[in-house]
């Protein structure tokens, strides 16, 4: 009997190990983030952005600009993809330090240059979240 819960315990404890490395794993990276962001730009895929929005979203994109939910800053940027077809995107500048999280794409619509500016957030280490937007 006595074999059986030292055999139970070690079970447990591996799989207590195992859940977290798996949660762990599961975290977006910094660079995973950025590279879904870019991948949803050169789309002109709001709501594929969006899935990697913060709660609430600055966003500041032609004559809008505040903080907005979600689903709100989805659809404006919806809009704003609408009217200008992705021609390219190219990132110009990235930063991931304790203090900051950011990037700056050079994007071409419809014979525009536009600057995108990202800024991310990281609650409690876990997955990194847009929280602004600037289309300038």
């Amino acid at each position: 009997m006595r074999y059986y819960k030292e055999v139970f315990k070690y079970a447990v404890l591996v799989l207590w190990c195992m859940m977290g490395m798996l949660a762990f794993a599961m975290n977006t990276s910094f660079d995973d983030a950025v590279k879904n962001a870019s991948a949803a730009i050169k789309e002109g895929n709001a709501k594929k952005l969006s899935a990697i929005f913060d709660n609430s979203v600055n966003l500041s994109v032609k004559q809008d600009e505040g903080a907005f939910t979600k689903f709100q800053a989805e659809l404006l940027l919806n809009d704003f993809f609408r009217t200008n077809k992705v021609d390219g995107l190219k990132e110009e500048q990235r930063a991931n330090t304790s203090t900051t999280s950011f990037v700056v794409f050079s994007l071409k619509a419809n014979a525009k240059n536009y600057r995108v500016f990202i800024k991310f957030v990281q609650a409690n280490n876990k997955d990194f979240k847009i929280a602004e937007i600037r289309i300038e």
